[in-house]
């Protein structure tokens, strides 16, 4: 995963090759493996490419939602914040929260239409075309990990100062909205103040002012984070302890959310969005703590599966072995001129044969015994060969005087009485051997 931000960003300025991005590598969506600053052209290449959108980029605005068809909801928007925001409504671009949808009270995402798309086309144009759009912070609530941090200890309010456009700020975000206002040494005496409604890189984000710091608020609920580079001057204007997160932290945690602002005329396709959904599931599974247990479960599951295959197959094996040394033990012991055991089934046999053969007795090899076998198979009609070829155990009988189909039941009966019997043509052969 790729994790981008605009370094410097104004309206007035379209984006190019040379445009600085902050940008995080991640393998797996949950830890930083690299991380820096460079132009568009520079940017390391990754399939999945997420844009962070910077505080001051968006506003929010909440609305309960009539129920209207997917297809006219960007028309209502457009007239329910027509009076709420400076800018042209046409000329913004309006993103729902995670399963918003019409008929609830949703958060409303709003940004500069034309300076976001200037960004997707010149990141497409470079090669890393985004899949996903994530705002850097957005009102706590459901899906908006933002509300706990490394100690998982919840907060209803979450300040963050850093550095934007080469100067300090202040982003607060609470259940209550989003607020982006320049830190400087008499920021205290302004933190209540609500900022202006005008969405765009250059503007603040709409809100309560700086949640956190009200009366009502208790000060344990809060949490204060800041980038190395201003958390000496928050702390000096803010009288207040922040805890150290760097931009590349930031940014991480802010691509774990399930927003994404690519709705309306930006959205992708469905493909895409499915796609992006199992990437982002399966991050999860493979690396969120939350599935731990599961992940040890099912190694857990796999590693008794293959220890008990593999103690099933070596007590098979221990069996036949066993039997196999049973089966040579007995050829051996009923015939003791046998030293080398290769087969013993068939050595067995072949002793056995010869055996009655040397006492005068029938072989299931000789010829009368296939002549035998070949008339108490024979139904019907009595049938005979004019062309009979003898070997030891086998025998081939042709210029029958029947016709083929009846030479085929002869086959079967005798391959049915345990004989190992081929028909080729007219030329029946059986062999000694039961199959």
């Amino acid at each position: 995963m790729l994790i981008l931000t605009p370094a410097h960003f104004s309206v007035a300025t379209e984006p190019g090759p040379t445009a600085l991005l902050d940008w995080v590598g991640s393998a797996l969506g949950q830890q930083v493996a690299e991380h820096g600053q460079c132009a568009v052209s520079l940017l390391p290449r990754d399939d999945d490419v997420v844009l962070v959108l910077p505080p001051r980029a968006v506003s929010w605005n909440q609305l309960a939602l009539p129920k209207v068809a997917a297809g006219k909801l960007r028309a209502v928007l457009d007239g329910m914040l027509e009076e709420r925001l400076l800018g042209d409504t046409e000329q913004l671009h309006f993103a729902l929260e995670p399963g918003g949808r019409p008929g609830r009270t949703v958060w409303v995402a709003a940004c500069h239409k034309a300076w976001l798309q200037g960004w997707l086309r010149t990141l497409e144009a470079a090669g890393r075309p985004v899949s996903r759009i994530v705002p850097a912070l957005a009102p706590l609530g459901q899906g908006t990990p933002q509300d706990a941090g490394a100690t998982d200890t919840p907060a209803d309010v979450i300040h963050w100062a850093h550095m934007g456009a080469e100067r300090p700020w202040l982003a607060s975000a609470s259940a209550r909205g989003v607020s982006c206002i320049p830190l400087r040494e008499s920021t205290t005496g302004s933190l209540n103040e609500p900022g202006p409604g005008a969405a765009g890189p250059d503007a603040t984000a709409t809100g309560p002012g700086v949640p956190g710091l009200h009366p009502e608020t208790p000060p344990t609920q809060a949490r204060w984070m800041a980038d190395p580079a201003v958390v000496a001057l928050a702390e000096q204007a803010l009288g207040q302890r922040f805890e150290l997160v760097p931009l590349s932290s930031w940014l991480l945690r802010s691509s774990q959310t399930s927003w994404n602002l690519a709705q309306f005329d930006l959205s992708l396709s469905s493909s895409s969005r499915r796609q992006q959904r199992w990437l982002q599931s399966l991050r999860q599974w493979r690396s969120a703590p939350a599935w731990r247990p599961a992940r040890w479960g099912l190694a857990a599951l796999v590693a008794m599966q293959l220890i008990g295959l593999n103690a099933t197959a070596w007590y098979e094996r221990r069996s036949l072995d066993r039997k196999e040394q049973a089966v040579r033990q007995t050829l051996q012991q009923t015939f003791p001129k046998v030293t080398l055991v290769l087969d013993a089934p068939l050595q067995m046999q072949r002793e056995l044969a010869s055996l009655l053969q040397a006492n005068g007795a029938l072989s299931a090899g000789d010829l009368e015994a296939l002549l035998g076998a070949l008339a108490q198979s024979s139904t019907g009609a009595p049938i005979a060969p004019r062309s009979i070829e003898f070997t030891p155990g086998e025998a081939r009988f042709a210029a029958w005087s029947a016709p083929e189909e009846q030479l085929r039941q002869l086959q079967q009966t005798l391959e049915r009485n345990g004989w190992r019997a081929a028909l080729d043509g007219d030329v029946l052969t059986l062999r000694a051997e039961p199959r």
